[in-house]
């Protein structure tokens, strides 16, 4: 008995079986990151510039999901610093917390300047809190969950592989070197949402 693959369309395309008794098909395969810009629910949320005027440590960006269908998955993380006036000895610490739910950073909340979809064509928004730090401020009841060093008058773009139930949230603190009295600096997270299971 045999039996003929064919396109359910209507064009009377029939699959290709070869001698060997291969089946012949072509497929393009994405990232599930690359299938989100293409989706429009891909994101790139981006504090802009602070600048830093000590060598204590300071909460520049926060992120919550309040998306109660979906997840939010996190990519990677870019951090820019820039050269320091006075830093010497040591190098800046950037540290990723898991779950803040405090500090000054939240009491007196100030959004990110950049929130956008990476498709162009795209006019769909993050569901969230996207919140931006300054100098000298906090988060607090969270936990430490990424350290990271790198040098200033420089960018860091770190592959990360995070994902934020409705609820969850997200910090980023950065710690010049000692003596720093001024340094600008940014951060950022390339995220996209997915279905939550």
């Amino acid at each position: 008995m045999s039996s003929i693959l064919q396109d359910g369309a209507g064009t009377g395309n029939t699959a290709k079986v070869d001698a060997k008794n291969r089946l012949w098909t072509n497929s393009v395969t994405k990232t599930s990151v690359e299938n989100a810009t293409d989706t429009g629910t891909s994101y790139n949320l981006n504090t802009g510039v602070i600048n830093l005027t000590s060598a204590n440590e300071t909460a520049v960006m926060y992120f919550k999901n309040t998306d109660a269908s979906n997840d939010i998955h996190i990519s990677a993380i870019a951090i820019g610093l820039g050269p320091t006036t006075g830093g010497s000895g040591g190098i800046p610490k950037i540290t990723v917390v898991r779950n803040p739910t405090g500090g000054t950073l939240l009491d007196t909340p100030t959004n990110i300047d950049i929130n956008s979809n990476r498709n162009f064509s795209a006019t769909d928004t993050i569901t969230g809190n996207a919140y931006k730090g300054a100098e000298g401020e906090t988060l607090t009841g969270g936990t430490d969950h990424i350290i990271i060093y790198q040098v200033a008058n420089g960018r860091l773009y770190a592959n990360i592989d995070e994902k934020l139930a409705n609820g969850a949230s997200i910090g980023v603190e950065i710690t010049p070197q000692p003596s720093n009295t001024s340094m600008d600096v940014y951060a950022a997270l390339i995220c996209h949402t997915e279905d939550a299971v």
